[in-house]
């Protein structure tokens, strides 16, 4: 398995972890403590990017030098997909909405609308980040 592989696989479990953390703090945010989705999904996204940032750096890339360096291109790259995330976030809810307002039955849950959308905009950021952060904040240099 070539090295690109394991990252991406390694890459991927740390995403879920950091799924976890986003996903529990956007519902706690959310549903508990009554702010915005927007919000929430912002407050959140900045938990688990502070996550995702320390488990690759250790377990993804194995990388510990430099740390300040790789924490502004991380903290970067993901501000650049929290923001294109939080822009998107309410285009999907709106598209999901009016893709379904034909159908001649309830709409969905304004929050299964949001979860829906929350969602499509993690797994594009995801990758997107992914090939970023392999290729900028975690760059080895060449022995």
């Amino acid at each position: 398995m070539n090295q690109s592989f394991k990252e991406l696989v390694k890459y991927g479990i740390v995403g879920f972890i950091g799924l976890g953390v986003d996903w529990a703090a956007f519902f706690l945010f959310r549903d508990v403590v009554g702010i915005n989705y927007i919000a929430s999904h912002i407050l959140s996204s900045i938990l688990a990017i502070t996550n995702n940032f320390i488990l690759n750096g250790y377990f993804t890339f194995k990388t510990t030098d430099k740390i300040w360096q790789r924490g502004i291109s991380f903290f970067s790259i993901a501000g650049v997909g929290l923001v294109i995330g939080s822009v998107l976030l309410p285009v999907f809810v709106q598209l999901i909405n009016l893709s379904l307002s034909h159908l001649d039955f309830d709409p969905l849950a304004p929050k299964v609308v949001q979860n829906l959308s929350k969602l499509a905009i993690t797994v594009i950021i995801a990758f997107l980040q992914f090939f970023l952060n392999k290729y900028f904040t975690f760059k080895k240099k060449d022995v």
